[in-house]
């Protein structure tokens, strides 16, 4: 009998030693928030973040002293003129979405809030469709996925349509063509929907095959990309908690059926030696502007200290929706 409970305690030892090695139980403690920004001649195989140059948050501060931290940059270029839009937490409880503006794509400039709500807001997309400049930000806690509308572009933006009702979805991404409408978002329990519809102002309905990842990968990370061989879209990853890391995942369509696959793991991840970036990055918006030109922007995390906190449950838990993710999917 106690060799039997021995065994029962060296397996249990050895299951959570294999848990922690991949979602550790101490975890680091971050701080606010930054912005990068980069350009290529060619699609970035790798991006040299050491290379490019960062908005911090100190940057921000120094402009706005209620600041607490800038993240999820989302960028549209429209004629000579960056417009870059961020997720602007301050002091008070709610974010709202801020603008900065550039005429080069190297030095920006803030530019006030665009956008503010009786909730919180994060995440904003901003697109351009049939001449027109939407948004499609987290809207989470209206219980909502909203879809805002530029009536004096950059300013100026209302609510023009509810793409889904009744639900509470974080980091919706949104992929709108003459063929294919598409957006994907996750919950709270680490599902990544998606959704499909004949036009950006249809009617938004799961796809047959609802979920497309779960576990410590299935939340976005920023604007899908098309290439020649389909689809790109970053998803966090979230192994050594919130705000870990991105990799980059192909989306491709068969007919009605899709599949999705890690095509490059960490594309993204702590910088050890930035501060802004120590802690991690989440989020990447990449677009081709011209022939041989692409531009890019995304965020970093600095770490508070060194020192790290204790999840036990967390660890187990995102484990066990991973390991029920590679079996089923």
């Amino acid at each position: 009998m106690k060799k039997y409970l021995i065994g029962i305690l060296f397996f249990g030892l050895m299951i959570l030693l294999v848990i922690n090695n991949r979602t550790p139980f101490f975890q680091q403690k971050s701080g606010g928030w930054s912005v990068g920004y980069g350009s290529s001649k060619v699609y970035p195989k790798t991006i040299q973040v050491n290379q490019n140059e960062i908005y911090s948050i100190e940057a921000l501060k120094a402009q706005n002293d209620s600041t607490v931290f800038l993240a999820d940059p989302f960028f549209v270029k429209e004629k000579d003129t960056f417009y870059l839009f961020f997720e602007h937490k301050k002091t008070k409880s709610n974010a709202d979405i801020g603008l900065l503006t550039s005429t080069d794509g190297k030095n920006y400039i803030y530019r006030g809030t665009v956008l503010s709500q009786d909730f919180h807001l994060s995440y904003p997309q901003v697109f351009k469709y049939k001449n027109e400049f939407y948004m499609v930000p987290e809207s989470k806690q209206a219980n909502a996925v909203l879809l805002y509308k530029a009536y004096r572009f950059p300013f100026d933006w209302r609510v023009c349509d509810t793409l889904l009702y009744n639900i509470r979805l974080k980091d919706p991404s949104i992929y709108i063509s003459d063929s294919l409408n598409i957006m994907m978002a996750s919950d709270d329990k680490l599902n990544l929907y998606l959704y499909e519809a004949d036009s950006l102002f249809g009617k938004w309905k799961l796809h047959k095959k609802p979920i497309a990842l779960m576990g410590t990968e299935a939340r976005a990370g920023g604007r899908f990309f098309a290439d020649a061989k389909g689809l790109i879209i970053p998803v966090q990853n979230c192994t050594n908690g919130y705000g870990y890391g991105l990799s980059l995942y192909r989306l491709s369509f068969n007919n009605d059926n899709y599949s999705m696959k890690r095509e490059v793991p960490f594309f993204l991840k702590g910088q050890i030696n930035i501060k802004e970036f120590r802690a991690g990055m989440h989020q990447l918006d990449i677009q081709q502007l011209g022939p041989n030109q692409f531009y890019y922007v995304y965020d970093g995390n600095y770490l508070k200290n060194d020192s790290k906190t204790f999840n036990l449950w967390g660890p187990l838990k995102w484990t066990y929706i991973d390991l029920k993710n590679w079996l089923f999917n």
